[in-house]
């Protein structure tokens, strides 16, 4: 697994600190850290990610992120070793999806955002976790951090996301989707019909206490999975 470096590509108001908890657990490897915070369309997004990996690597997603890593290999599979895809889906959002973020994005850019509030950290922390200051804080500070305008661009680009689960079907090398069993934003429903459709796509579960923030939920697990997945 050491071998290549790991494109880590993060999620909606994330960046590096999202994986350092996990990279405790993978002494020696080579990260790269994708960071497409100021990019304002999907496209912008997938090309960010595409310009800033290595000629050739192993490619690891996490939710948008994860999106955005399927279209990068999907664009450009003689850039990647391998694809996994953690807590995301290729598909489209639904109707009802897209108008929530609408109605959003259009609030946002009239009010300021204070953060987060209890009950939308719920929907992504497992409530086993929503005492715990090192998950919490983490996500907190991370969109802190990123800030109103990034939250607005990325809540707002990637409305009209197609479905591109096609694509994953055609890739030359394995794709791994991780995904928890308890997590309250990604169905994994949809990924099980996926990955019995094609050899070359392993699903992996995550069991317990874990909801949508695996990569700081699970840090331990998470990484034992990709060094079974990439040794």
């Amino acid at each position: 697994m050491m071998a290549l470096p790991l494109t880590f590509v993060p999620g909606t108001m994330c960046d590096d600190r999202l994986w350092r908890p996990m990279l405790t657990h993978l002494p020696g490897c080579q990260p790269v850290f994708c960071d497409y915070s100021a990019a304002e369309t999907m496209e912008d997004m997938a090309e960010a990610v595409l310009d800033q990996s290595p000629a050739l690597s192993h490619l690891i997603g996490f939710s948008l992120g994860g999106y955005l890593a399927i279209e990068a290999a999907i664009s450009a599979p003689h850039r990647f070793e391998s694809l996994t895809v953690i807590a995301a889906s290729p598909y489209g959002l639904t109707d009802a999806e897209k108008a929530l973020r609408r109605r959003n994005g259009e609030m946002l850019t009239r009010l300021t955002y204070k953060g987060m509030s209890p009950a939308r950290l719920k929907q992504f922390v497992h409530e086993s976790h929503l005492d715990d200051e090192a998950i919490t804080g983490t996500i907190l500070a991370m969109e802190r951090d990123l800030g109103q305008e990034v939250l607005i661009r990325q809540l707002i680009a990637p409305i009209e996301r197609p479905n591109i689960a096609a694509g994953l079907l055609d890739l030359p090398f394995p794709v791994h989707f991780i995904m928890a069993e308890d997590d309250a934003l990604v169905p994994i429903g949809a990924i099980e019909k996926l990955a019995a459709k094609s050899e070359r796509i392993t699903l992996h579960r995550i069991k317990g206490t874990t909801g949508h923030m695996i990569p700081l939920e699970a840090p331990a697990e998470l990484a034992g999975l990709l060094i079974d997945i990439l040794d």
